[in-house]
């Protein structure tokens, strides 16, 4: 697979301990991609710096884009997609700057989309046994729970919401309109939604589930709230689809 023409897309904030590590499991799994877009989100450390030295040490193509303001998980994608498209990438893949979700996973989230048979890729924990590999039981269940009443509410019938194993052609981030939506952690599902409701392929791939010593930095209250609020709109018709 060619994978010079995709972005890889890195949300970062006060990632100083783990980019580096990130960036170096990238280069490891074999991914050579044309760009990897580290957003560092107004940082207060060295996530700067550590990025953009692990780039050269890596021989991966690291630009930094910078926010002097934190903007949030959905900000810092929004900007990466926009310098992406500007680019002329075909696939954008996310990643995480602290580890969570596997680098390691990425090459069978872009194949479906490489062969031109989805649109959208959605790495399932779910599929992959989610349980088996270490989730916490309660996580699991709530997991299961929301992504069941989003379901509900949107029409749709997705396994989960609630993953960070996501790549998008550039097609597909031409026709969500994600400018419009929020800048906050739940931004993921509001991009499968949209592209549930766009009619755009969207293929769940299982993944392996991880949770190892890096620290996510998803707090569970605010998360569910995110939730809560995307609902909410939804059913007051607060979202735009573009077509």
């Amino acid at each position: 697979m060619d994978t010079s023409k995709t972005a890889i897309v890195i949300p970062a904030y006060n990632a100083e301990r783990t980019v580096g590590r990130t960036l170096a499991r990238i280069a490891a799994a074999g991914i050579t991609p044309g760009a990897v877009l580290v957003v560092d989100d107004g940082s207060r450390d060295r996530t700067v710096e550590v990025a953009r030295r692990a780039g050269v040490e890596h021989h991966l193509p690291v630009e930094i884009l910078v926010h002097h303001r934190n903007r949030g998980y959905g900000g810092a994608q929004k900007t990466a997609f926009r310098r992406a498209l500007e680019r002329g990438f075909a696939i954008v893949m996310l990643v995480h700057a602290d580890g969570q979700y596997a680098p390691e996973e990425y090459l069978s989230l872009l194949a479906p989309i490489d062969r031109e048979r989805a649109d959208m890729v959605v790495g399932s924990r779910v599929l992959g046994g989610a349980l088996r590999g270490g989730m916490p039981p309660l996580r699991w269940l709530g997991n299961r729970l929301i992504s069941a009443l989003e379901n509900l509410v949107f029409g749709l019938k997705f396994v989960e919401y609630h993953s960070g194993y996501v790549a998008y052609s550039a097609e597909a981030l031409e026709r969500i309109a994600f400018e419009t939506l929020s800048e906050r952690y739940h931004f993921d599902g509001e991009m499968l939604m949209c592209a549930g409701k766009l009619g755009l392929r969207v293929a769940e791939v299982p993944v392996s589930t991880h949770f190892g010593p890096e620290t996510s930095s998803l707090a569970v209250a605010p998360y569910l709230l995110e939730v809560s609020e995307v609902l909410l709109r939804y059913a007051r018709g607060g979202y735009f689809f573009q077509s």
